[in-house]
């Protein structure tokens, strides 16, 4: 059995080689972001495979999906492995032209094509926001009648909140077509306009095993994705089981879910917006989720959600066992960057709690402004027994961090210097 693996992951964090069986062949096509620079702890990681090719600007790049093609010809392969969000339609396209079973392109699209997800979720009766189809500016005035201000823009393939618009009101949105325009001349723009939640927002991650919904569990964000890219910070807790808002949002994410086909093993990143007229369902990827859902499943519930799937997709994971509730209560802290000059960083304490801090930067750095939900100065990760210690720990890391180092304005040090 030969297997290619897409991947975008840190490599120091996924060790495919040992969640497979023996006798399984590897080729991969990784980021080139995803292997380390030193020589021998890179040789480490590449350990194991039968070809490993890297390539730059990965998500973005046509490059990985070609390369495929050409060594299939080579290796004859049985299978493609892909969680990325970045993957999941390189890897359907790949499957279908190679002709090899898995996700197929048609029902990839529905959970990456928001405008076919979202006809779908409401044919099936879940509750949805109001939403039109953005191809061009006669479409996009249309929007603003329909929906009124103020309202989102989106790409309906996107990602990381990047290219994601609110409008406030016409004058916001024609600044914006002057600014931006919709896309080149008469193509059209494949963009998604919605009314806009400004309420609760939750994402529900899990996993589904044998066409069972194993795992779904709710956490709840204190600001949305959109919210990194105007400088704020994000903190997410995992609901308690007590919670009187549990049942009904993993309800919804099931129906979600069955109406749109998810696979018979798979994971998934849903989000859900508590409104005051109810719940309204936003989406779902068929994938991991980003940002620190890994190590908040990880450390919430013992389970890896990337080990998990590789190994039960490569025939190499052990039995199942997945808590009913949460081991520990989880929640992360993101904190976004933001222009200027990294002038010092002071060593300081972290809660207890505080089991993950992955700082992004370093002294001397040119940082720039939050172009995406991803563009994060540092994370946290705490794991204590009560949701409201989670909280304050995330909110006292978050200020010591901000307190311990100094982020001179890019412009006043370019003045300094001149």
């Amino acid at each position: 059995m030969t297997t290619l693996i897409l991947n975008r992951f840190n490599l120091a964090r996924v060790r495919y080689p040992d969640w497979c069986r023996e006798d399984e062949d590897l080729v991969l096509i990784t980021s080139s972001d995803s292997v380390s620079a030193e020589k021998t702890i890179r040789s480490r990681q590449l350990d194991g495979y039968r070809q490993v090719v890297t390539v730059e600007n990965y998500a973005d790049s046509s490059v990985p999906e070609f390369t495929a093609l050409d060594l299939h010809e080579q290796y004859g392969f049985d299978r493609i492995l892909a969680m990325s969000e970045f993957d999941i339609l390189r890897a359907a396209r790949l499957r279908e032209a190679m002709g090899l079973p898995g996700q197929s392109y048609e029902r990839a699209l529905l959970f990456r094509d928001k405008l076919l997800m979202k006809d779908r979720l409401r044919g099936a009766g879940v509750p949805v926001a109001e939403y039109v189809a953005v191809d061009n500016a006669t479409d996009l005035r249309r929007a603003a009648d329909q929906l009124g201000y103020p309202f989102v823009l989106k790409p309906r393939l996107g990602a990381a909140s990047i290219g994601v618009s609110v409008f406030h009101d016409a004058d916001e949105l024609r600044e914006f077509v002057l600014r931006n325009g919709l896309g080149p001349a008469d193509a059209p723009a494949r963009l998604l306009a919605e009314a806009f939640a400004s309420n609760d927002l939750f994402h529900i991650d899990g996993i589904v095993d044998d066409g069972q919904v194993r795992l779904c569990w709710p956490s709840e964000q204190d600001s949305s994705c959109l919210d990194i890219t105007q400088g704020m910070v994000q903190i997410s807790t995992a609901l308690e089981p007590a919670d009187p808002r549990l049942g009904a949002i993993q309800n919804m994410t099931r129906l979600a879910l069955e109406a749109l086909e998810v696979e018979e093993v798979a994971l998934f990143h849903a989000e859900i917006f508590s409104t005051d007229s109810g719940l309204v369902f936003n989406e779902v990827g068929c994938r991991v989720g980003g940002a620190k859902i890994r190590d908040q499943l990880e450390h919430g519930f013992g389970v890896d959600p990337i080990e998990w799937f590789a190994r039960a997709y490569l025939d190499g994971r052990e039995p199942l066992t997945i808590p009913s509730r949460p081991l520990r209560q989880t929640g992360f802290a993101l904190v976004p960057t933001r222009a200027g000059v990294v002038q010092d960083v002071r060593p300081f304490e972290r809660p207890s709690s505080i089991v993950v801090y992955e700082p992004r930067f370093a002294q001397g750095d040119v940082l720039t402004s939050p172009g995406s939900s991803a563009a994060t100065l540092a994370s946290f990760v705490s794991a204590a027994r009560t949701r409201a210690q989670v909280q304050a720990d995330l909110e006292s890391a978050v200020t010591a961090l901000e307190c311990a180092i100094d982020i001179a304005d890019t412009d006043l040090t370019t003045a300094g210097h001149a």
